[in-house]
């Protein structure tokens, strides 16, 4: 089965009808639920849902989308279960929950998470600098990123804590609802999990429903700014692999249509159970077309 994600849409509509009706139309069996969807759109879209064709496979937590500031840029990000604020943290924990209620509601089989931050000087614009100007693997690049890792290890003790403190929260309520967290690599350099996180949080949290959710956009760009290893991540962790996003990139720009970018999804397909979760995740400026011919490219390497 292949889903897409209403990343596509749900950022351009309120209009449940609508939003589902521009997904029912591509030749895609399941969706993926995510944190552009307000309440109200949501209750709007639990009749039809019932009625369409389409699946829920899996739900991108924060969902649906909480009572946040007026202006604020609805995020998985938004709360982080990393935090060190307890009031943030339990208010992620609180968030998450309620996902996860309605995941097993929707009979999706997965949530995925993203898991918060090690707080830090990020210092974006020069990592960027050095990709932009061809100078990522100078001994100035190099360096600079040596110093950005080490500093993000050694601040992350805490935050690191935090976040097994809600994970183990979580995976009460996702055994309760029979529903899997699915931890996502991440864009940025001081977001958790890291590479060798994963192993940890696993080892500490052995037999919980959790496992591994790869991002193919976050994943090629952590290689081309050469902040993990290629293919490293599939490698260590495909045995607890969930499920995938699926998107394409072009240096730093991702969540393109899968076949219009830089990355071998060949090389995913070894990697990939007949279980495992296939969703495609697009940005809004994705146009129609592009998104089937996307489709139909998964298709024809992921399913053939």
């Amino acid at each position: 089965m292949l889903a897409l994600s209403t990343s596509w849409k749900s950022a351009k509509t309120t209009d449940a009808r609508a939003l589902l009706q521009s997904l029912e139309r591509l030749p895609i069996s399941g969706i993926e639920l995510e944190y552009r969807i307000s309440e109200a759109t949501f209750q709007q879209m639990r009749k039809p849902l019932a009625k369409s064709r389409l699946k829920v496979v899996s739900v991108h937590n924060f969902f649906p989308k909480p009572a946040i500031p007026p202006g604020a840029r609805a995020s998985g990000d938004f709360s982080l279960l990393s935090s060190l604020d307890k009031h943030e943290r339990r208010r992620a924990v609180r968030w998450t929950q309620k996902t996860i209620e309605h995941a097993a509601g929707l009979g999706a089989q997965a949530v995925v998470l993203h898991c918060g931050r090690v707080e830090m000087e990020r210092e974006l614009s020069e990592l960027y600098h050095f990709f932009k100007s061809d100078q990522i693997y100078s001994r100035a690049a190099q360096t600079f990123i040596k110093k950005k890792l080490k500093q993000r290890d050694t601040n992350k003790g805490k935050f690191f804590e935090s976040l097994l403190y809600s994970l183990d929260a979580l995976c009460r309520q996702a055994e309760k609802h029979n529903v899997l967290l699915g931890l996502e690599n991440r864009f940025h350099y001081d977001e958790l999990p890291t590479l060798n996180d994963f192993e940890l949080i696993f080892a500490e949290l052995d037999g919980a429903p959790l496992g591994y959710w790869h991002d193919t956009g976050h994943a090629h760009v952590n290689e081309q700014l050469t902040l993990v290893p290629a293919g490293s991540l599939l490698r260590n962790y495909a045995d607890k692999l969930i499920g995938v996003h699926l998107h394409d990139a072009i240096g730093l720009e991702d969540h393109l249509a899968p076949g219009t970018g830089e990355i071998d999804f060949h090389g995913l397909k070894s990697y990939l159970k007949s279980g495992t979760l296939k969703v495609i995740e697009l940005k809004p400026q994705v146009a129609e077309s592009d998104v089937i011919q996307g489709i139909h490219f998964i298709q024809e390497i992921l399913f053939i």
